[in-house]
């Protein structure tokens, strides 16, 4: 092998798997709405996007479970990214060619069910890399953010952005992506073998509920997802609606705010208290829909953009230093299915009622054809929020400085 390309198991490997893994996602996630809209297929954007909290909820935590026990993480990754790869094709296929939507909703949900693992995964690998997950984690986490806007860009610049050939994007960068994952650092288990059913399902992750500040943190993890089920199912929507045709490469303004946050996660999570990090994060994003509503009232897309832009702060104080938060406090045997855990409660559990609730809110309260009503809707949005985030400051406790050393 060329001296120029790193050998097998250097950390280099993370960044493109973290690049084109987002980039697999970023290519047909900001449009999908659009492209089902633009296919007559308007009536089956809620169920669509139901079909990926559903997979988070069943599959996380049995293939983490796995790589705590019995195989390496990187090799698990690399099999369910390129069977994810495999699956993807066929769906984007019946989606492009318009015919029968429940198969495209079926293989779509199966190549959702196979790739529901892979962020936990990559994030325990990367975590797992490194002495120092604070200063190092949003330095290899930030190629993730770039990998989509890149995306994003790619196909606005292709005026792709109402078509379904998006789908061939992600799944030639999926494929790329699964080579990498085989190239990553060794990640073996370190939990043991299974010893009973709740080991095979993962199910030993539900003790961390017993931390009061961790399920704090998950509950308001979860609670949070509601709301934010709303940012890629109807912010396309609404910047259609003003007048925005270049969605795609727009929804990445949110993303260039998380590069910045990602940056500068290390310095924060050294010199501030990760309650204040929560605090700062909930707080964007429920600014961030304040921002919608205000915007909805104006006509103003200016508004909407800031919001979005807010949207990159929220995330990355929030979900990935929640990750580093994690890592901080959970043991090693069970640190990939905590991460899991996450995934259940947010992209998962939290997801699929959040979609529910949206979607709901958004049939009741907005009228698609002369675009009224959403301002209430992002008023609606902006009070759940604010809700979560007075929740987390009275049931959160925290750490003394001593006590988050050791």
């Amino acid at each position: 092998m060329s001296p120029l390309i790193p050998k097998k198991g250097h950390r280099f490997w993370l960044c493109p798997a973290f690049f084109l893994l987002a980039a697999a996602l970023g290519f047909w996630v900001p449009v999908l709405a659009n492209v089902l809209h633009a296919k007559g297929w308007g009536s089956y954007v809620t169920l669509t996007f139901m079909v990926l909290p559903l997979s988070a909820i069943i599959s996380p935590l049995i293939f983490s479970a796995r790589a705590d026990q019995v195989i390496a993480a990187e090799k698990l990754l690399g099999i369910i990214v390129a069977t994810g790869a495999v699956l993807a094709g066929v769906a984007f296929m019946l989606l492009e060619q318009g015919k029968e939507p429940i198969l495209f909703i079926l293989f779509f949900g199966l190549n959702s069910l196979v790739m529901a693992p892979a962020w936990p995964l990559l994030t325990t690998i990367t975590l797992s890399s490194t002495d120092h997950p604070e200063r190092d984690f949003g330095k290899f986490r930030v190629w993730g953010s770039l990998g989509w806007m890149g995306a994003g860009w790619l196909v606005s610049l292709l005026a792709m952005d109402l078509s379904a050939s998006v789908g061939w994007l992600s799944v030639g960068a999926s494929i790329l992506a699964a080579i990498c994952c085989f190239l990553l650092p060794h990640c073996p288990p370190k939990g043991g073998p299974p010893k009973n059913i709740f080991d095979v399902l993962g199910l030993r992750a539900f003790r961390l509920f017993k931390q009061r500040d961790t399920a704090v943190f998950f509950g308001t993890a979860f609670l949070f997802s509601i709301p934010l089920a709303a940012y890629f199912m109807h912010t396309p929507q609404q910047l259609r609606f003003l007048g925005c045709e270049q969605i795609a490469a727009v929804m990445t303004v949110g993303q260039l705010t998380e590069v910045v946050a990602m940056l500068m996660m290390g310095w924060l999570l050294r010199t501030w208290s990760i309650k204040s990090i929560f605090v700062l994060a909930l707080g964007c994003g429920t600014f961030r829909y304040l921002l919608y509503a205000v915007g909805a009232s104006d006509d103003s897309i200016a508004s909407v953009l800031l919001g979005v832009a807010l949207h990159g702060i929220c995330w990355t104080y929030f979900f990935e230093a929640g990750k580093v938060f994690l890592a901080r406090r959970i043991e090693r045997g069970i640190r990939t299915q905590s991460q899991a855990l996450l995934a259940l409660l947010t992209s998962g559990i939290g997801g699929l009622a959040g979609t529910a609730f949206v979607g709901w809110a958004h049939g009741y309260l907005v009228n698609e054809t002369t675009g009224t009503g959403w301002n209430d809707y992002w008023w609606l949005l902006t009070a759940v929020c604010g809700f979560c985030v007075i929740g987390f400051m009275i049931g959160y406790r925290g750490k003394t400085p001593a006590e988050e050393d050791a």
